[in-house]
């Protein structure tokens, strides 16, 4: 585990989260993730922190028709459009947890990205537990 400053394109969104780029980052075929690129590392609810532009965020909540098992809310920025990370709430995840968008870590180096493994959910068929057929356009 080790403790990542991230933000978004313009600053005006800043974090911290304590993230373990070991346990891998994930590449889903929904049609959120698959549609903004978004690569994400899992953390638990304590292990994220806003840091400054919280009054800033923007909220797109998810509903059951376009996520039946939990709920979440995806933050942005409204002024650079950047998806910087999703809370969310499965019951097999012990709760909330937070979705953070590896794209979006300052501090995150190109080797530790590159090592880390790569985890693929085939989130449009609501199997994020199992890697979708083809992958290699994720």
């Amino acid at each position: 585990m080790k403790t990542y400053h991230g933000s978004c394109h313009c600053g005006k969104i800043g974090f911290e989260a304590d993230l373990d780029l070991g346990e891998g980052i994930r590449k889903c075929n929904c049609s959120f993730c698959l549609k903004l690129g978004y690569k994400k590392s899992f953390t638990g609810y304590e292990a994220l922190r806003v840091t400054q532009g919280r009054e800033t965020m923007r909220d797109y909540q998810a509903t059951p028709s376009n996520w039946p098992e939990g709920d979440i809310n995806h933050y942005m920025c409204p002024h650079c459009g950047a998806h910087t990370f999703s809370r969310g709430f499965l019951d097999f995840m012990g709760g909330n947890f937070w979705a953070v968008n590896v794209a979006c870590l300052d501090d995150a180096t190109e080797e530790e990205l590159a090592a880390a493994p790569v985890i693929y959910e085939d989130g449009k068929r609501d199997k994020q537990m199992e890697a979708p057929a083809i992958t290699n356009y994720l």
